[in-house]
């Protein structure tokens, strides 16, 4: 099985000491007990080293790139595919879904994701 992770999940594992983090924590060991594949965008990497870089957090951002690092982590590229099937998700869906929800739900699509964490 694969689990995709979107920002707000990564940044509660990484970051959080309240119950977000700690359910995330949960889910996220329980995912890897099971041999299941993390799935993240790339430009999740952005968004997550963005700030321990500016305040220059260096003990944050090698949390992030042990993250990041994981073997059991798939990093999905930004695309022209991923692109297109956001658009088309957003186009169609546009009462209802919001741009980054459509980029979430198209890199489930492209990775054959069956699971989304989303703790945004």
């Amino acid at each position: 099985m694969k689990l995709f992770m979107d920002a707000c999940s990564i940044i509660y594992l990484v970051e959080s000491h309240q119950q977000q983090g700690q359910e995330t924590r949960l889910l996220i060991t329980q995912a890897l007990q099971d041999k299941t594949q993390l799935i993240v965008s790339r430009l999740y990497f952005l968004e997550c080293r963005v700030l321990p870089l500016k305040e220059k957090n260096t003990d944050l951002l090698e949390s992030y790139n042990q993250f990041f690092c994981m073997a059991s982590l798939q990093i999905i590229e930004l695309t022209v595919d991923v692109i297109n099937i956001a658009t088309d998700l957003r186009a169609n869906y546009s009462q209802s879904l919001r741009t980054p929800d459509a980029f979430s739900n198209s890199l489930c699509i492209i990775s054959q994701c069956r699971s989304i964490s989303n703790r945004g």
